[in-house]
């Protein structure tokens, strides 16, 4: 893992005003906004701009479809790289300045090659896939989110499932990165971002 950090971080950008992109992908429910949250806390005091990509889903009405079964009629897909504003997110991206660090986590933050060029480190958190389906699940009904029980199966069956096969779970490959977010890995990733906090903080000193 060291070995691993060291040798990307000499091509890391260093010198005043120099900032480091970094990009945390992975499932829906996989824990990538709270890994990433994480990071950004334990990164203080550098300055750290964290965004979050569902902040450029398009409105519903405007979103690509999948029929869904269940409903009897198409519904809104926001699993496919057609479902965000692309060409703002990519503006927003590029025209960053001013931070030591900047995040960008999402389903699809290793998916597009227009951000990839821009990152830095790239991470995907991986997590078995039921396990994830778990999470999503509880999460979004604690949150009301997504309707009842039976709703929420229903769309990971007919839409989370096959797109995230389809064009997430390929972008693990870009990682420099993997990131296990298992229950039964929390001490594994507790010391990668340990270890990973460590190496942006020394780098950032050696900039001064």
């Amino acid at each position: 893992m060291m070995l691993l950090l060291d040798k990307l971080a000499r091509s890391w950008p260093q010198g005043p005003g120099q900032q480091l992109f970094i990009g945390i992908g992975g499932g829906s429910g996989s824990g990538k906004s709270t890994i990433a949250r994480q990071l950004r806390d334990c990164l203080q005091p550098l300055s750290v701009c964290l965004i979050n990509q569902d902040r450029f889903f398009k409105p519903p009405a405007e979103m690509p479809t999948y029929f869904s079964a269940y409903h009897g009629e198409p519904r809104p897909d926001f699993n496919r790289p057609d479902s965000l504003y692309t060409d703002a997110m990519f503006a927003h991206c590029r025209a960053l300045s001013g931070y030591d660090v900047v995040i960008l986590e999402g389903i699809l933050a290793l998916y597009y090659p227009e951000l990839r060029e821009l990152m830095h480190l790239r991470c995907y958190v991986s997590l078995d896939f039921q396990e994830m389906l778990i999470r999503r699940t509880a999460r979004n009904l604690a949150a009301g989110y997504g309707g009842p029980y039976e709703e929420i199966a229903h769309y990971n069956l007919e839409c989370i499932t096959p797109q995230h096969n389809r064009y997430n779970a390929p972008t693990a490959r870009y990682a420099d990165l993997v990131i296990p977010n298992d229950a039964a890995l929390a001490a594994e990733r507790e010391a990668n971002l340990a270890a990973l906090c460590r190496l942006i903080h020394k780098v950032k000193e050696n900039d001064g």
